[in-house]
């Protein structure tokens, strides 16, 4: 585990998320698309969830995260790889009709 092992769990209790967790589809807004986040991130758990955010939603590069998470060079690729598979599993089960982007 790196230095930020928790960075995604004080993203997933930031404030009022309760609010976002609990809230419907037909409300519109952000609401709805913090609770699908929520619902990923919580899918993928900690191990593959801090490269996740770090490499898809803060737009780090592959070399940073692994530098900040304290990983081996060229580690990062192969976790994130993962962590996409999982991804793409979590929303085809939600869906049910994405296709096999990983390749």
């Amino acid at each position: 585990m790196g230095a930020d092992q928790g960075a995604w769990q004080r993203y997933l209790k930031a404030p009022h998320q309760e609010a976002y967790v609990g809230a419907s589809a037909e409300m519109g807004g952000a609401a709805p698309a913090r609770a699908r986040v929520v619902a990923a991130l919580e899918a993928l758990g900690e191990g593959l969830t801090d490269v996740a955010l770090r490499c898809c939603c803060q737009l780090e590069g592959l070399e940073a995260a692994e530098k900040h998470l304290g990983w081996s060079a060229r580690s990062g690729k192969v976790v994130l790889r993962i962590a996409l598979m999982h991804l793409r599993d979590h929303y085809q089960g939600e869906a049910g009709c994405a296709g096999d982007y990983i390749g």
